[in-house]
């Protein structure tokens, strides 16, 4: 699911009449401004980052896994190993443990299992714009641990929403998973992680990037995030 700022907006605006709170009642319980949850409501701020969400679910008195959803965040399903195989059929996305340039063509030892996809995945997107892979860093692990499975979604530069989550290959390095915000002049890149002095926020020419002479690539949007306990 994809939510716009307005949509968000309208939803948060929505819950909290129906639970009779006033702004600053909400305010005070997220430990947030007024004058911000205001600015949400009226679209005239970009939907927060999850640990934002999360204070904003406190203070709305509703579940983070409701606030995510408003937001657009797919919640991670909890996998169980009967799900994880090596099948053939077309139903089944291949899993890759790195993926270091563009998709990759499907060599068999770069597979770490298959998946079944989402029936909604594939819906929206087709089976051919869906890629699969291992995360392999923890520089998102605020909210996507290592070892998850990233399932993405080609996706256009002009599709990219400010604070996305897409999978992005800088230079020579395998690809990993940023928040990517869009300005006139520049791309930003941002972690998520508790490890914040090891992952710095990245930036680049916004120039570069449209013509195709940056070191970064962006290869798909993060849609499903898959954990296995097991």
């Amino acid at each position: 699911m994809v939510s716009t700022n307005k949509n968000f907006g309208n939803t948060i605006r929505n819950i909290r009449l129906a639970k009779g709170f006033s702004i600053r009642q909400v305010a005070l319980q997220a430990g947030m401004a007024n004058s911000y949850i205001s600015q949400l409501e009226n679209a005239k701020r970009n939907i927060p980052k999850p640990e934002t969400l999360y204070k904003l679910a406190h203070g709305l008195r509703v579940s983070n896994e409701e606030m995510l959803s408003a937001a657009g965040i797919i919640q991670p399903h909890l996998l169980t190993t009967s799900e994880i195989s090596m099948p053939k059929s077309n139903d089944f996305l291949p899993v890759y443990r790195q993926i270091s340039s563009g998709y990759p063509q499907g060599a068999q030892e770069d597979i770490d299992g298959r998946i079944r996809v989402n029936d909604d995945l594939l819906t929206k997107y087709g089976l051919e714009n869906l890629l699969a892979f291992r995360v392999r860093t923890d520089g998102m692990n605020r909210i996507i641990p290592k070892g998850a499975i990233a399932i993405l979604a080609k996706v256009t530069p002009s599709k990219i929403m400010n604070g996305d989550i897409e999978a992005v290959i800088i230079g020579i390095e395998a690809a990993t998973l940023r928040h990517v915000y869009s300005y006139p002049d520049r791309i930003r890149l941002e972690s998520d992680t508790w490890l914040s002095d090891s992952f710095k926020t990245l930036e680049y020419r916004y120039h570069d990037f449209e013509k195709n002479s940056s070191p970064i690539k962006i290869i798909g949007k993060l849609v499903q995030v898959i954990i296995n306990f097991e």
